[in-house]
């Protein structure tokens, strides 16, 4: 029996278009505990996604605060004592289990890659949500590297935090609204309750929480090919944000396929292929043709302005005849790019269609880092 080969996804943007943490940090808008209900928590959260980007992004921050292992997508470790104060484990996962948020074709694409193909998935949401969407998918719970977030370990050492959300929301959190939402006029009130102050309650327990992001899915991938025997030039890695870069660049780096889906700028810049694409099924394409990607994608995408509007007019051998009655069955054409041949002109349109099929497919939380 032939080993298997190896696909490794970020969950939340390439299989379900929510974010978790981001629709539960939305939801404390509904507790009345610490007052939340005066708040807009949608937009705190995408202040405090906004600064995880600050963190990640700007050359020297991480130095100067002295958080060496600061990783993309600690966002969820900031926002941990406030889901802990609000929420128990049971209610995550009725909120996690009530939407799934697969996106079109995810079950099919699933079902095929089953056959010849382990799957892994490597992401930053919360066990709560993760577990439950991959379940879902029949990929196996030992296949599933995310981030625990165990609420009821994690309320044992939560005693008071009253004071430290009543600065987080009434005076710095203020600040920013009053600002017009401009991030630099409140990055020092950040860093100085995050980094500088005393070792709250607050404190104590979002250092408690290690979130599966940036370094640490590239650990994730080491420990996939140790497991499988899968050498990481060998595999097929998908990420749309900036707690992919890490993963996305070592398996390109190795040689390997690393597609940025729907992605942003992070992505993108990591990856050295892209899809675009409303539907799962759009990469069947990479798994099909990995062994002669190359070749594939220049024929690709020299015919492609001949059938982009109608997947019945790609041209006859391009793909399987399976995959385009897949094609036409969803009536989609996926926007399949090498990343290694751009133009710096072709290379920003790129990004601007990742972006905006991004928010297209995901909403609100298309618009996060």
């Amino acid at each position: 029996m032939n080993k298997k080969q190896v696909c490794c996804w970020d969950l939340e943007g390439p299989i379900s278009f929510i974010d978790f943490a981001a629709e539960i940090g939305k939801l404390l808008g509904n507790k009345s505990k610490f007052n939340l209900k005066k708040f807009d928590m949608g937009t705190f959260f995408t202040m405090i996604s906004n600064y995880d980007d600050y963190i990640i992004d700007v050359p020297g921050v991480k130095e100067t605060l002295n958080i060496p292992d600061y990783q993309p997508g600690d966002t969820l470790r900031i926002m941990a004592p406030l889901y802990t104060a609000c929420y128990t484990d049971k209610e995550l996962v009725k909120l996690a289990k009530s939407n799934l948020g697969l996106l079109p074709g995810c079950r099919e694409l699933m079902d095929i890659l089953h056959k010849d193909w382990e799957i892994f998935v490597i992401s930053t949401s919360y066990s709560h949500f993760a577990y439950n969407v991959t379940a879902a998918l029949d990929i196996p719970k030992d296949n599933v590297y995310c981030t625990d977030l165990n609420i009821n370990y994690l309320k044992e050492g939560l005693q008071n935090i009253e004071k430290d959300v009543d600065i987080l929301l009434n005076s710095i959190f203020q600040k920013y609204l009053d600002n017009n939402k401009d991030l630099d006029s409140v990055i020092e009130d950040l860093n100085n309750f995050f980094w500088r102050g005393k070792k709250t309650d607050y404190i104590r327990v979002m250092e408690k929480v290690k979130v599966r992001g940036g370094k640490r899915k590239e650990l994730a991938v080491e420990d996939i090919s140790k497991k499988t025997g899968i050498a990481i030039s060998e595999m097929i890695v998908l990420g749309d944000s900036i707690t992919d870069i890490n993963m996305l660049q070592r398996v390109r780096d190795e040689g390997g396929i690393a597609i940025s889906f729907n992605g942003n700028r992070f992505s993108l810049k990591q990856a050295n292929f892209a899809a675009t694409t409303q539907n799962c099924l759009g990469v069947l394409p990479f798994f099909e043709y990995k062994h002669n990607i190359y070749d594939f994608l220049n024929d690709w995408e020299s015919n492609f302005e001949n059938f982009q509007h109608n997947p019945k007019n790609i041209t006859d051998g391009l793909i399987s005849k399976e995959i385009k009655e897949l094609f036409i069955k969803y009536n989609f054409i996926p926007e399949l790019a090498n990343l290694k041949n751009k133009t710096k002109f072709q290379y920003s349109e790129l990004v601007s269609k990742q972006e905006r099929m991004r928010k297209i497919v995901r909403g609100w939380a298309g618009s996060l880092g």
